[in-house]
């Protein structure tokens, strides 16, 4: 079942032409939106992470009330709940970058046999040695393991942060039990907000279950194939697979190059060559093929948004913004586009299907929104009186 839906919530209204250089207006606005959430990435970033968290594991306490749990104690629970998907999934990126820093700087020797293996059948075919060695001089194992390093150094420093996180699990968590009367509130004043939220923390919750619910199949299923090819670190490759999960279009090459480059290292072609079937396979069958049948379009945003969305989110707020680029972008379309009546043209743009009922009576095709529940368009005025 979609996450967000597409169906047109209000009927059609009469708009009125926009102020002069609105749209000048509104591209300024999200400039000098876009340059505050840079300066304060440090912040948004572990913020946005934990209200998503939050939002994800809130049907628990729920769940834990109605059954006559204390209040108290189902928001406790929530809390270690949310403490748990932190330790999970941060804990996953900083044990994957530091097996494939280490990993990586064992197999230089390796990779600088291959290379010249590589420049030798070069010069065969009349290759220009000098050439390629300029060329190919400062790629080797110490510049990917320098790239991760990096990463992980940014993650293992931000101690501060941590503090941060954990802080704010604690006090979101409990605020978040009076969250239905807040929205209530909400609603009684400015109703297109509520369903903007109300919208948003279904899509979201969709988005972290399935997404972490089919990764962790396909971390297994990847693990177990490594394992029978025999390549070196198979557990440190799935859990990298796993991470590498919440990053949308990129994350399955992520994924794919470190094993394939180790069993490259390690087994010869023949193996990386597996390894690059094996895990195209698993990942066609699993997130194109089952996934889909059992969660329809949990994102609702097209492919070429989220890869959009993956660079914008990630200049934006850093590394953390390459795994919230998903979820960001579904906030910002729930509370802009999907419950704004002057805006909400722009999902057809941004949504990953285009709905039946969608406005098609200014071409004079299509179903209109006028049209009955039958699906006919209303008859046209004859000029006469009806017959009594």
């Amino acid at each position: 079942m979609p996450a967000t839906s597409t169906k047109l919530r209000y009927p059609p209204a009469e708009t009125t032409a926009p102020p002069p250089l609105f749209g000048v207006l509104v591209l300024a606005a999200l400039v000098i939106a876009g340059v505050g959430l840079k300066s304060v990435s440090s912040i948004i970033g572990p913020f946005f992470l934990v209200l998503t968290l939050v939002i994800t594991v809130y049907p628990v306490r729920t769940w834990l009330v109605r059954r006559k749990f204390p209040p108290v104690l189902a928001t406790i629970v929530a809390m270690l709940s949310v403490y748990a998907l932190l330790a999970v999934v941060l804990g996953s990126v900083v044990y994957a970058l530091t097996r494939l820093v280490q990993t990586l700087t064992e197999y230089s020797t390796q990779f600088q046999t291959l290379y010249a293996q590589v420049l030798a059948q070069l010069a065969k075919f009349g290759v220009d040695q000098g050439a390629i060695s300029g060329a190919l001089s400062k790629v080797n194992l110490s510049s990917f393991a320098g790239v991760a390093q990096s990463a992980l150094n940014g993650l293992t420093s931000g101690l501060s942060l941590l503090a941060l996180m954990l802080a704010l699990v604690f006090f979101l968590v409990f605020d978040s039990a009076g969250i239905e009367d807040r929205i209530a509130l909400i609603r009684s004043e400015r109703p297109h907000v509520a369903d903007a939220l109300v919208e948003f923390s279904h899509s979201v919750r969709l988005y972290w279950v399935v997404t972490t619910v089919f990764g962790l199949i396909v971390a297994i299923m990847d693990v177990v194939a490594l394992a029978i090819i025999g390549v070196p670190l198979a557990l440190t490759w799935g859990v990298l697979a796993f991470v590498t999960n919440y990053i949308p279009n990129v994350g399955f090459i992520i994924g794919l190059l470190p094993p394939m480059l180790i069993a490259l290292l390690a087994k010869g072609p023949a193996a990386a060559i597996v390894v690059l079937v094996v895990y195209t396979v698993i990942n066609v069958v699993v997130q194109t093929l089952i996934q889909p049948r059992f969660t329809g379009d949990a994102v609702g945003i097209n492919g070429t948004v989220a890869f959009l969305s993956l660079i914008f989110w990630a200049y934006l707020l850093g590394a953390l913004g390459a795994l919230l680029a998903v979820p960001a972008t579904l906030f910002v379309k729930s509370l802009l586009v999907d419950n704004s009546m002057t805006a909400r043209w722009v999902g057809a743009l941004l949504n990953s299907s285009t709905p039946t009922n969608a406005v098609k009576s200014r071409t004079g095709r299509g179903t209109s929104v006028e049209a009955g529940n039958d699906g006919k368009r209303p008859a046209k005025p004859t000029g006469r009186a009806p017959a009594r």
